[in-house]
């Protein structure tokens, strides 16, 4: 009987040191940042270095891995800067197809959602 009591103890224990761990997905979140040129040029391709850095902890990240117009980072929740230069590859609405040297950039930007924190930032071109 006494070797009852102190197995279900244990598990006990065992149950409740579990219970308490950090879930340190509760702290991540996801950044969808994408730049857009204006409604007559169409983004086919971005070359580029995007980097994000926290306000808080001047913490920086960078992706250079744009799928098309976008490029999507895990990160930590908070409020972060936004800088992004490089070449985009653009159709205007003539239908002449340039690669042009842009930059994007932000001084605030909020990731503090779960799932998709997504935000559009528009190029400023420099040729």
């Amino acid at each position: 009987m006494k070797h009852h009591i102190l197995y279900f103890t244990l598990i006990v224990l065992v149950l409740t040191a579990a219970a308490c761990a950090p879930v340190e997905d509760d702290i991540f979140t996801t950044a969808r940042v994408t730049v857009a040129a204006g409604d007559e040029t169409v983004i086919t391709r971005v070359q580029a270095q995007a980097k994000l850095t926290n306000v808080n902890t001047r913490q920086v990240l960078s992706s250079a891995d744009f799928e098309g117009p976008s490029v999507t980072v895990e990160l930590l929740r908070g409020a972060y800067q936004i800088n992004i230069e490089g070449v985009v590859t653009c159709q205007q609405a003539d239908g002449q197809t340039r690669m042009r040297q842009f930059r994007c950039q932000s001084d605030y930007a909020e990731f503090v959602r779960d799932g998709v924190n997504d935000i559009t930032l528009n190029i400023i071109f420099l040729d």
